[in-house]
């Protein structure tokens, strides 16, 4: 009966740890996403960015297209959800990755990452 009881504690213990994940993801729908997003801080190799206003953005439309400000230089193109991840392919072609990792309205910290290697961590408002 006491090693029924241990094995019993300890299934309740280990369910109740695999089960609270902090790195749960979350799902993103269209309308959450369709709009533009204005980054507002930005880092890169753990060093902040100093960011003006307009100079990283990203709209993204009803209608699966997509046009995106980065770093100054504009890109087109169409995108799909997937998960937490808008996936973008611009006309170049580049594929790029913004993947959300919290939101909160118009509120949203994002992982974004392309093919050519590059890689940011983004805090963006929705206008």
């Amino acid at each position: 009966m006491k090693k029924i009881l241990i094995l019993l504690i300890f299934a309740t213990t280990l369910f109740a740890f695999s089960s609270c994940s902090e790195d749960e993801e979350i799902v993103i729908t269209p309308e959450q996403v369709i709009g533009t997003w204005d980054v507002v801080w930005g880092e890169v190799d753990g060093e902040s960015l100093d960011i003006p206003q307009g100079y990283i953005y990203a709209t993204f439309n009803e209608d699966g297209t997509y046009r995106t400000m980065m770093l100054g230089d504009p890109y087109r193109g169409t995108y799909e959800i997937q998960g937490n991840t808008v996936v973008g392919i611009t006309i170049d072609p580049i594929t790029e990755y913004y993947k959300f990792t919290s939101l909160d309205g118009n509120n949203a910290s994002i992982s974004y990452s392309n093919s050519e290697g590059d890689r940011y961590n983004f805090r963006a408002v929705k206008r």
